[in-house]
């Protein structure tokens, strides 16, 4: 395997991940992987492999992997929420959801204007979108998350979204600490 295949690809027990979405099987974990999986790569043409490829239609023949399909960086959710108004949806969610002490209010919008500046100077409104569509997927099924992990807790857009219930302005984390050069 060259180089570029292997930085694009993780070894893990019973198979290998590629960055693009697929797998490939050794010799040893072949046979329980055709009956649990989509199998289209080998690490090797072992003899078994050849015997197998007799048997099935060209289309389904196993083959050695050898590089990744280029990325596709084009974000893979409803037209409805690629494009939504990032900005006015925060801010809507925020005003819906404070409970808070009413004379933080100014405070808090300011917080979160500064933080969208930062998040449209890093290009991060499309990670925003995709986010927030994926969080009112799961809370439309009733789905639970984690409370909040690593510096992301700091991000008070990240807050007011559902990402986190850890209240950053409250705790005066710098969003910095998160969203940074």
């Amino acid at each position: 395997m060259d180089i570029a295949a292997h930085l694009c690809n993780t070894p893990i027990a019973d198979r290998t991940l590629w960055f693009d979405g697929d797998s490939t099987f050794s010799s040893k974990t072949l046979h329980a992987a055709v009956q649990r999986f989509d199998v289209s790569y080998v690490d090797e043409i072992t003899a078994d492999v050849v015997e197998y490829n007799k048997h099935v239609p060209k289309s389904k023949a196993l083959s050695i992997k050898t590089t990744c399909r280029p990325f596709n960086f084009d974000w893979d959710i409803p037209r409805d929420a690629k494009n939504l108004d990032v900005v006015q949806y925060i801010f809507d969610k925020h005003y819906a959801t404070f409970t808070g002490d009413p004379a933080e209010l100014d405070d808090r919008e300011r917080r979160l204007s500064e933080e969208l500046i930062k998040y449209q100077k890093y290009g991060f409104f499309d990670v925003l979108r995709t986010i927030i569509f994926i969080i009112n997927k799961l809370t439309t099924r009733n789905v639970v998350w984690g409370v909040g992990r690593g510096s992301s807790v700091s991000s008070y857009v990240l807050y007011v979204i559902g990402v986190h219930d850890v209240d950053s302005f409250a705790y005066d984390l710098d969003i910095d600490d998160f969203l940074h050069e």
